[in-house]
């Protein structure tokens, strides 16, 4: 593809436009490309959550006394809104970057061919259009309140809460219910609304005539590099595990629950994320399946020919002397051969590496670990270890 096909397809930034973010530019909280500032962003989102709660559960005497769970010993609201809230603006850098390139390497490294350039380049503005709509927001709106009224209604911990410290809200309940909660639920259906236009730009891409070769030296025809776009996404799942373990931490301390109890939440969430993230990749395993048998076959046959045509020239024959040998490139020729017909068989109809998985699930374990130790002390954790590795 030539420099002019190139530059006629604009980049694809899932992270830029989109759910409140001409409102955010609106209102200062950020501001626009490429002078976009995310610690901005996120302070001030910090604020408007955190700030008034802190403020009014004082001046309610909500802070430390009255209720059950007062405002400064619940912890979950104090990751969520000044680490989860953050890290999911926070985020949006390198998972915006890194998609940035994925979607240029499509074109750069010849996987699009030039008559399916403008075909490729429909996709991205298709792409951007959707990421930019409005009705999109409106809905993601609309969820984030839904879930807030879910949320506050199963509120299950024993005893009064801060926000909610008789049958009735307060000042700071209703800046919760109202302000705060949905923030937080609209950051984390935006990301998901997100991750939808990601999956549709793949599953697109997928329907094209890719130029993929089945020995490529990625053992995925050629989109390895499509699981590096994975391992930004451990920073949000660092903020879902961080927001999830405090909110367990809360009902250890307060409603006398075990960490037994949310062993298959834990599990469930680590699925949740693998599908969440990885999921969208599974549109190519039929593309790629296909690939695979396919150069099977055709390298197959390739090798048939070839070890024919070596056996008769240097087994059947008796006039083979040891210089020849020494001094031909057959041999390393056959043994190319087979090392890319292994490639194929081996080939990976998912294009992720078990290391991409791993960094992806890597930041999920940090804010568990501290749980872990109120059931496992650390001494028994060290010296397993030690056993393992002496």
């Amino acid at each position: 593809m030539d420099a002019a096909q190139s530059a006629a397809i604009p980049d694809l930034i899932i992270t830029e436009g989109g759910p409140a973010h001409a409102l955010l530019q609106r209102l200062k909280v950020t501001l626009p490309a490429p002078r976009s500032d995310l610690v901005r962003t996120a302070l001030v989102l910090a604020a408007v959550t955190w700030v008034p709660l802190c403020m009014l559960s004082l001046l309610e005497g909500l802070d430390f006394g009255r209720v059950t769970i007062p405002f400064f010993k619940d912890l979950a609201v104090h990751v969520r809104f000044l680490l989860a809230v953050p890290i999911l603006i926070f985020a949006e850098a390198p998972v915006g970057g890194r998609i940035r390139e994925v979607a240029r390497h499509f074109y750069a490294a010849g996987l699009v061919s030039e008559a399916d350039a403008p075909r490729y380049a429909e996709i991205v503005a298709g792409t951007r259009k959707l990421r930019d709509s409005h009705i999109a927001e409106l809905v993601l709106l609309g969820v984030a309140y839904w879930s807030t009224y879910y949320a506050m209604s199963g509120v299950t911990h024993s005893g009064s809460t801060w926000f909610r410290p008789g049958p009735e809200l307060t000042p700071v309940g209703y800046w919760y219910a109202l302000v705060a909660l949905p923030i937080w639920f609209f950051l984390c259906w935006r990301w998901a609304f997100r991750m939808v236009v990601w999956s549709r730009f793949l599953w697109q891409v997928s329907r094209m005539p890719l130029v993929l070769t089945p020995a490529h030296p990625d053992g995925a025809g050629g989109l390895g590099f499509l699981g590096k776009a994975v391992i930004p996404f451990g920073t949000i799942a660092f903020a879902f595990s961080a927001a999830t373990s405090a909110a367990v931490a809360s009902r250890i301390l307060f409603s006398g629950a075990k960490l037994e109890d949310f062993q298959s939440a834990y599990v469930m969430l680590v699925v949740f994320i693998l599908l969440f993230f990885i999921g969208p990749l599974l549109v190519f395993a039929p593309s790629l399946n296909l690939l695979r048998q396919t150069g099977l076959l055709r390298y197959g046959t390739l090798a048939s020919r070839y070890t024919l045509l070596f056996d008769k020239k240097w087994v059947q024959t008796a006039e083979v002397t040891d210089q020849r040998i020494l001094g031909t490139e057959d041999l390393q020729s056959l043994g190319s051969l087979g090392d890319s017909y292994d490639m194929i068989r081996r080939m990976k109809v998912v294009p992720v590496e078990l290391s991409d998985i791993i960094a992806l699930i890597l930041p999920m374990v940090i804010p568990a670990l501290p749980l872990i130790l109120t059931v496992i002390p650390l001494k028994v954790i060290l010296r397993q270890l030690f056993r393992m590795i002496a």
